[in-house]
């Protein structure tokens, strides 16, 4: 009998501990998704993460205090590829700062065409014309953006890139650009003295532009 009785009190140990662990187990079991390095979704707001850079919440092209630069901050989440993620939120951000480009350079052309003459030509070739050129140099200017800045949040699976373009590059290719029609050149080279006139005035208004969105 007693040999019985021992029996079973091993039986209710073994079983005993193995629920303990079980337990124990369960109670220090991470939530999925942290296991590598916490980047599950959490509820922290984004404004009070750790190390958090500026120009991720300052979106526009102000933020910085620098004169003639136009930047873009993009955002990518729920990708698990780093690369992707990376690629994601970089692409985001480019498309962010062709907003910007974009409604400068409308300014500039809607000023332009307030104030110019063109001669002999009608003002619907030259008002389609200076579209026409201001779209070029848009996208060829777009081109070179550079991704300055990259951040990945510690507490989430989201990361951010910040796109940077200096209005220098723009004027650049401005001044490299010519009409393929030779009763333009005279038209473009005009446009182009008066944007490089007009670009920080443009500029400035841009930021005011980009301000009232915010708000």
């Amino acid at each position: 009998m007693k040999t019985g009785r021992m029996r079973w009190l091993g039986v209710v140990t073994t079983i005993g501990a193995l629920g303990i662990l079980f337990v124990t187990g369960c109670a220090e079991q991470k939530p999925r998704g942290q296991e590598a390095g916490g980047m599950s979704r959490m509820d922290t707001p984004i404004q009070d993460v750790k190390g958090l850079p500026l120009w991720v919440t300052q979106k526009g092209a102000a933020f910085s205090g620098e004169r003639r630069v136009l930047h873009g901050v993009g955002s990518a989440s729920g990708l698990v590829n780093p690369s992707l993620r990376r690629r994601a939120s970089e692409g985001q951000a480019r498309n962010d700062l062709a907003g910007s480009l974009q409604i400068y350079v409308a300014g500039l052309q809607k000023q332009y065409l307030a104030e110019t003459t063109a001669g002999d030509l009608s003002r619907h070739d030259v008002e389609q014309h200076v579209q026409d050129t201001m779209k070029q140099i848009t996208e060829a200017t777009l081109v070179g953006v550079q991704i300055v800045e990259y951040w990945e949040n510690p507490l989430r699976n989201e990361a951010y890139a910040l796109a940077r373009l200096d209005l220098e590059q723009f004027m650049d290719i401005m001044k490299s650009y010519t009409a393929a029609s030779g009763q333009f050149q005279q038209l473009d080279a005009n446009l182009r003295e008066w944007v490089r006139k007009n670009a920080d005035k443009a500029h400035e208004q841009l930021n005011e532009e980009l301000q009232k969105r915010k708000q």
